[in-house]
């Protein structure tokens, strides 16, 4: 267990990051070190519970040799507008061949794992809260084969950029993750307003915007069955945006205003 070196002044931690190698939870997934980043922003010292965010990376180009860092900048990992306390996490996947990546290693309660890892490098007995699981383009499958697994514990909110591609048809049904979403849509809705949740998808019609659609209206039925005085506040936090920015700028232009505020107004006039 590496333990990250914090600044403490004034009975505040200050916001920081950090990259870590040899993350035993990502031990089985092939490519460089390091492995895992790492970014937290200023929190009290006597905080005993944080948020965490956990972004999936999409394909690189580079394959097998991508640096983490390549990632880190269009992750949208920003959290200089997050009131609460909150740590990010951003594994490196699992390089298939070519530009492809994966995340085996978080099913069956990786997820949970790595959760529990990045808590404990902390080293101040810090519980999660709230979980939000981003992820961009090819992340985004991963990210669904993860909620439809053994996972302890669901996300509170999903970001989803871009990704929804579905799958092989060969393979099947290319829409049948929709089953997961309803499943996962249902749990949500049925926490609120108590526990808020938040779907959030962005897409570009031309890769994601069929399935993207398909998830519009499974939200639609969730917010016609809800209770009418909810329905408006509900209907900023579960939605889908077509994006008015190319494919890879979609999670480092969105995910910022999302983990300020899950049912944020994109301004799409903001120069990027």
């Amino acid at each position: 267990m590496e333990e990250l070196a914090l600044t403490v002044s004034a009975g505040r931690i200050a916001a920081g990051e950090a990259y870590l190698a040899d993350t035993p939870v990502l031990r089985s997934h092939a490519g460089t070190q390091p492995d895992l980043f790492l970014r937290w922003n200023a929190m009290p010292v006597e905080a005993r519970s944080v948020d965490v965010v956990v972004h999936l990376h999409g394909f690189s180009q580079q394959g097998g040799s991508m640096a983490l860092s390549e990632k880190v900048g269009r992750s949208g990992l920003d959290l200089s507008r997050r009131a609460r306390p909150t740590l990010a996490l951003l594994p490196r996947g699992n390089w298939i061949r070519h530009t492809w990546y994966d995340f085996p290693a978080l099913h069956a309660g990786g997820l949970d794992a790595l959760v529990e890892y990045g808590l404990n490098c902390f080293g101040r007995g810090l519980a999660c809260d709230r979980l939000i699981l981003t992820a961009h383009s090819g992340g985004v499958m991963p990210a669904l084969d993860i909620i439809a697994g053994k996972a302890r514990r669901s996300p509170d909110e999903l970001h989803l950029f871009d990704g929804l591609y579905g799958r092989d048809p060969s393979l099947g049904d290319p829409f049948r993750d929709l089953a997961t979403i309803e499943n996962w849509l249902a749990a949500r809705f049925a926490g609120e307003p108590g526990r808020p949740g938040a779907l959030r998808v962005v897409y570009v019609d031309r890769q994601t915007g069929e399935m993207s659609r398909a998830v519009a209206a499974l939200i639609d039925r969730h917010l016609a069955a809800a209770d009418p005085a909810l329905r408006t506040h509900l209907s900023r936090r579960y939605r889908i945006d077509r994006s008015a920015v190319p494919h890879g700028y979609v999670a480092w232009r969105c995910a910022p205003d999302l983990l300020a505020d899950p049912g944020s107004e994109f301004d799409w006039e903001k120069p990027f």
